[in-house]
């Protein structure tokens, strides 16, 4: 069956007010409208809904068994209206998110949760996933869009994906070899880098590493858009993560170098307190997770198994 609630709105109205007339005024429609409504819904169920006595239409038997369902069915969609589902969330959500994160997609994100749920209120930290695990660790963020993945009984850390970190330096940079760019060159060039226990600076170590070399003589800054202005000046090369600095090579203010080997995949978790209302942290996450996939911040062979 495919009738509507406009159609059972036109039944329900005119059986309680006895005339098509008085439930047109109560709808704002047109008479015709109602009885239009009416007879479409008579020829869904196949039945005859009302018969005419004296100048008020009556409920036929049939029609009766029909109004008890219709009402039941118009009672739970005003219901379901009351719910206003925009403003199931309210309070404060307290999110971190590391730099590459907050640069890449969070002001679409917090337009989005502002668009959707007008009464949630959002408290904002940037910092690096270290500083991050620790805050929610210790129940200072309820959410945090990190590379960090939490082992406290009480945090839950979903994997979402998979970031991408490149090694990057300014155009004027020639590479021996003229391709591959390896740990020995690296060496030879101003390194800037995130200091430990950060994640980029983990990246760098480990590729590094890979070769025998040591990660030990670099310049610490704790800021990712200094770091780009430091590569884009000539200062120094680094590794960051490629949705920082594609808009920079896209401008041709930067080059990728082609490291070898390749610098791991890094993945990405979404932790929040378990105690935690799942609708509301499932719908932050959809939000957050949709922004960043058009972002381009994940790798697109790195997608979590439910968006491959």
């Amino acid at each position: 069956m495919r009738f509507t609630l406009h159609q059972l709105a036109a039944f329900v109205w005119t059986a309680r007010l006895g005339t098509v007339h008085a439930a047109a005024r109560h709808l704002h429609l047109t008479q015709p409208a109602v009885s239009h409504r009416i007879r479409d819904l008579e020829e869904e169920l196949g039945i005859q809904l009302f018969e005419r006595q004296h100048q008020r239409l009556a409920v036929t038997d049939l029609g009766r068994n029909v109004l008890v369902y219709a009402e039941r069915v118009m009672s739970s969609a005003q219901e379901m209206a009351r719910l206003d589902l925009r403003r199931t969330i309210t309070g404060l959500i307290r999110i971190g998110v590391d730099e590459s994160c907050a640069t890449a997609g969070m002001p679409q994100i917090l337009k989005d949760l502002k668009d959707c749920y007008p009464a949630l209120r959002v408290d904002l930290t940037v910092g690096g996933g270290a500083q991050l695990l620790e805050k929610i660790n210790h129940h200072e963020l309820d959410v945090a869009l990190h590379t960090g993945q939490s082992s406290q009984p009480d945090v839950t850390s979903q994997f979402i994906g998979f970031t991408e970190h490149q090694w990057v330096a300014p155009l004027d940079l020639m590479v021996p070899d003229g391709e591959a760019f390896l740990p020995a060159h690296a060496l030879s060039h101003r390194i800037v880098s995130n200091a430990p226990p950060s994640t980029l600076h983990a990246s760098a170590s480990r590729w590094l590493a890979s070769d025998g070399y040591a990660f030990e003589d670099y310049s610490a800054c704790n800021s990712l858009s200094l770091m780009v202005s430091l590569v884009v000046s000539g200062h120094a090369i680094a590794v960051l993560p490629a949705s920082i600095a594609r808009p920079y090579v896209a401008a041709n203010a930067i080059k990728v170098l082609r490291a070898h080997p390749e610098l791991p995949l890094v993945p990405y978790y979404f932790s929040y307190l378990a105690h935690h209302r799942s609708d509301t942290t499932a719908r932050i996450l959809d939000i957050a997770k949709r922004n960043l996939q058009v972002a381009g911040f994940f790798h697109s062979s790195g997608l979590a198994p439910a968006d491959q």
